[in-house]
């Protein structure tokens, strides 16, 4: 095998205008492409990359997925305390804090219900 990374990953949504929004303005991504004639029966339809920074992945703005499809996607910030902050101030509904063994995390769902869950590990000590 010659693979070397994970490029993209589709997340089906309904509204692409509105998940651009949410995506680049509470969440921080970045567009990566916004091409607009995609190839599709919708000429409203766009082909959409955001990635969060410092990221290679990027997450595709999919509207021609199935619509009971859902995706999940798992976020690691540096400072959960901060970042929870930051998010419900720009009125983001998170669920509380959890802790866990492994770390801190939460979930953010999408205005599509795509679940995010933006998580803290904590360094594990090799023994």
């Amino acid at each position: 095998m010659n693979i070397t990374n994970l490029d993209l990953i589709g997340m089906p949504v309904t509204d692409q205008q509105a998940s651009l929004k949410f995506y680049t303005e509470k969440l921080g991504f970045a567009v990566r492409v916004n091409m607009e004639h995609f190839e599709s029966d919708d000429p409203n339809v766009r082909w959409i990359e955001l990635v969060p920074p410092g990221a290679s992945t990027a997450i595709v703005l999919s509207t021609w997925e199935k619509p009971a499809s859902k995706g999940i996607m798992v976020l690691v910030t540096t400072d959960i305390e901060a970042d929870y902050a930051e998010l419900t101030a720009k009125g983001v509904d998170l669920l509380p804090l959890e802790h866990q063994p492994w770390g801190i995390s939460t979930m953010i769902t999408d205005p599509d219900g795509n679940q995010l869950l933006l998580q803290q590990n904590i360094e594990m000590s090799q023994e």
